[in-house]
């Protein structure tokens, strides 16, 4: 269920990302064939973010006739998983220097029944990934990355930057925004350089004035779909709505869910077009409760 929640807006809108791939099939029958795998993985996991994803038996985008998920998710179910699991291993270990780490799932969508293969490319902290071995338009020594819906060679700047953040490692987040505004890539940009996105929901909190905001509280976070277990152990940066009265309702849901008070995120407009926000601070919300808390704490001991 949390795969297919944070892969679904993906397969379903034909959408790829540095970090998510789709393909029709995959075929490892080729010596060109399986060193093609490896630069798309160790692509993806040179990239920098939290997990990667390879979609097998989706359409993207430039490739769909409909929307009808009929025609555009054509499937992909190996006869034995395990076998092509262990020939992707394969094909990693033959190709790659710094072999990535791998894992794989399948899904049915739930529209049209057929099954998805997904290759899990967990984040990686043994960078770079390189080539080591030449085969086809692979050749010996390159080192790939991704740079938006394609994989390209990478700079020299970005090499470095993969080795510094293998030994300073960034954390990941959850960002879930909630405000009727979706965050520009410039945003997206200054968030990430505090942490990397995990996963992005998006969802515009509009609550009704005539109805009690608990019960539409409640809705809302079931439709976030995040599980008790991401609300306690996963980085959150919440952007709250315009809504200070349901901000405080939120905020009090939260805490109770997650054990402590979220991050958030605040924008404010720039110097230079107030019709422009920019990402102006991340609001560390239980550093602020706790800061107040040893002030009150130090304050009765002192009377």
């Amino acid at each position: 269920m949390v795969l297919w929640r944070r892969l679904a807006r993906y397969i379903d809108q034909g959408k790829e990302t540095p970090k998510v791939d789709l393909k029709l099939d995959l075929d490892l029958s080729s010596k060109p064939n399986r060193a093609e795998f490896a630069k798309d993985v160790s692509a993806i996991a040179n990239t920098p973010g939290g997990e990667g994803y390879i979609i097998i038996g989706v359409k993207d985008k430039r490739e769909r006739q409909t929307n009808d998920p009929s025609e555009y998710v054509v499937g992909f179910a190996p006869d034995d998983p395990d076998e092509l699991y262990r020939q992707m291993v394969d094909a990693l270990s033959t190709f790659c220097d710094r072999v990535p780490t791998i894992d794989y799932d399948e899904l049915i969508h739930p529209e049209v029944q057929r099954k998805i293969f997904v290759v899990v490319i967990p984040r990686s902290f043994r960078l770079p990934h390189g080539i080591k071995r030449s085969s086809g338009d692979v050749i010996e020594g390159q080192i790939w990355i991704r740079r938006g819906t394609a994989s390209y060679l990478a700079s020299v700047e970005e090499i470095e930057e993969m080795i510094r953040s293998a030994e300073w490692p960034v954390s990941t987040s959850i960002v879930i925004n909630l405000s009727t505004r979706p965050l520009t890539d410039v945003q997206i940009n200054q968030i990430e350089q505090e942490t990397y996105i995990e996963e992005m929901i998006e969802i515009p909190m509009r609550f009704d004035d005539r109805k009690d905001y608990a019960p539409q509280l409640d809705a809302l976070i079931e439709e976030i779909g995040l599980s008790l277990e991401e609300w306690q152990q996963k980085s959150i940066l919440i952007l709250p709505p315009g809504l200070s009265a349901a901000t405080g309702v939120l905020l009090a849901k939260l805490h109770g869910l997650m054990g402590h008070f979220p991050k958030l995120l605040r924008l404010r407009p720039t110097l230079e077009d107030a019709s422009i926000y920019e990402v102006g601070e991340i609001l560390k919300l239980q550093d602020m409760r706790n800061e107040a808390h040893t002030v009150a704490q130090r304050a009765k001991i002192e009377s």
